[in-house]
C-alpha cells in the first residue's frame, strides 16, 4: 500500500472514531447523561457565580447541554474539512461535506429517541450543524492562512 493510501485511510479512521464516539455520547441512557452534564454545570456555575453573574442552575445546566452539542460537532466540522481536503471519500469535496453534515446529526438524534430516559429533539441536530458550520470555517481559514504562507515562502 502506497505511503499516501495509508494516510488518507488513516484520516477518515480518526473522523469515524470520533463519529463513533459522539454516537456512544448518545447511546448512554438519559440519567448517567445528565448526572454528567449536571456535574459540569456545577463546576462551571461555581466560576460564574464568582465572577459576580447569577444564573438559574436549570437555565444554565440547558446551555451546558446545548454547548456540549455544538462543541463536539465543531470538532466534527474541523475535522472534516481537513480530512476531505486531503482525502476525498467522492470526486466532489462538497457533495462529501453535504452527507456528512447532514446526515450524521440526524442519526444522532434518531439514535438518541432508541435510549432510556433520552428523547430525539431534532432542534439539537441544528445545533450540530452550526457547530460543524463554526469548526469548518474554522479549518478552512486556517488552510488558507496555511497555504498563503507556503506560497510565500515558495516564491
Amino acid at each position: 500500500m502506497k505511503k499516501r493510501t495509508v494516510l488518507n485511510f488513516l484520516i477518515w479512521i480518526v473522523v469515524g472514531c470520533y463519529i463513533a464516539w459522539i454516537f456512544s455520547n448518545s447511546l448512554t441512557i438519559g440519567e448517567y447523561s445528565s448526572a454528567v452534564s449536571t456535574k459540569a454545570a456545577n463546576f462551571l456555575l461555581r466560576y460564574v457565580n464568582r465572577a459576580g453573574f447569577t444564573i438559574d442552575f436549570n437555565l444554565f445546566h440547558h446551555y451546558i447541554r446545548k454547548l456540549a452539542h455544538f462543541s463536539e460537532y465543531a470538532m466534527l466540522g474541523f475535522m472534516l474539512v481537513l480530512a476531505i481536503r486531503i482525502a476525498p471519500l467522492m470526486k466532489s469535496k462538497f457533495l462529501n461535506f453535504i452527507i456528512i453534515m447532514l446526515g450524521i446529526p440526524f442519526t444522532d438524534e434518531l439514535l438518541q429517541h432508541f435510549v432510556p430516559g433520552r428523547a430525539a429533539a431534532f432542534l439539537d441536530s441544528f445545533i450540530d450543524i452550526a457547530g460543524i458550520l463554526a469548526g469548518s470555517f474554522v479549518a478552512y481559514v486556517l488552510v488558507l492562512i496555511i497555504l498563503d504562507i507556503f506560497k510565500k515562502r515558495s516564491a
